[in-house]
């Protein structure tokens, strides 16, 4: 009899370097918002469109083509500054994510991720969209913050976490 080996994903080496940037877009229209579905580490779950800002982009760039690569949505302005998160894990060191609230958009809703991650697209009404996020596998930092703002908490409110722990 022959033993085997258990098959696991292989883990993706830590990111080196200052930090990382990410920005992320609370897309509204009325009271209704954008979700993407997306495969992570072999997990469907469900956030608001965003990714890294890519060397020699800013913010607003980075935000712009972020939302048109996992939507297909075409974000004309970029709305006030949400919320920003501040994280580090062992994974993804000194992180720093900012989430803008987006109401100047337009486009249909057609996923074009070159990461292939982002698998779809929906426009749901507010109250369905916070139940798929409570429900959500994504992580605390991701989920908490969007779920406290979407519920009317202040604007521009900072929250730290420390592998996925509250650091305040």
């Amino acid at each position: 009899m022959t033993a085997t080996k258990p098959t696991s994903t292989p883990v993706p080496a830590p990111v080196s370097g200052p930090g990382i940037q990410v920005v992320a877009a609370l897309l509204r229209r009325g009271d209704q918002i954008v979700l993407v579905q997306e495969q992570r580490d072999g997990q469907e779950m469900w956030s608001i469109p965003g990714g890294g800002v890519e060397h020699g982009e800013l913010l607003g760039e980075a935000l712009i083509r972020e939302v048109l690569e996992e939507t297909g949505l075409h974000l004309a302005a970029v709305g006030p500054l949400a919320y920003l998160v501040n994280t580090t894990t062992t994974r993804y060191p000194s992180t720093v994510v900012l989430t803008f609230d987006c109401t100047d958009w337009d486009g249909e809703i057609a996923v074009h991720d070159p990461d292939g991650k982002v698998t779809g697209a929906v426009l749901l009404p507010l109250d369905k969209a916070k139940r798929s996020l409570t429900s959500s596998t994504a992580s605390r930092p991701e989920i908490e913050p969007l779920l406290d703002y979407l519920d009317g908490s202040a604007t521009g409110r900072v929250w730290s976490y420390r592998d996925d722990q509250p650091a305040d």
